[in-house]
C-alpha cells in the first residue's frame, strides 16, 4: 500500500503525524459538540489525538525497518 516515499525523512513523518493527529482532534471536538456540552478540549480527545500520532510514527518505523532490510541498508535497524 505504502512505497515508502513519505517516510524517507524525519521532517515528512513528523509533519504527516501532526496532520493526522489535527485530524483526530477536530473529529474529537466535533463529537464533544454534538454529544457533550460543547466543544471543549477534554483528556479523551487529547489522547486519542496523541495515540494517532504516535500510531503514525510507529508505522512509519515499520515501513522504514521494512525498507531498510528490503534495500540492504545495513543492519535492518531503520535508522
Amino acid at each position: 500500500m505504502f512505497d515508502g516515499r513519505a517516510f524517507r525523512s524525519w521532517g515528512h513523518i513528523i509533519a504527516g503525524a501532526c496532520v493526522v493527529a489535527g485530524l483526530f482532534l477536530g473529529i474529537m471536538l466535533m463529537a464533544e459538540e454534538v454529544v457533550g456540552n460543547g466543544a471543549r478540549l477534554t483528556r479523551a480527545a487529547v489522547t486519542i489525538a496523541l495515540a494517532a500520532f504516535f500510531g503514525y510514527v510507529g508505522t512509519a518505523w515499520i515501513i522504514r525497518l521494512d525498507l531498510s532490510v528490503d534495500e540492504g541498508l545495513g543492519d535492518g535497524t531503520g535508522w
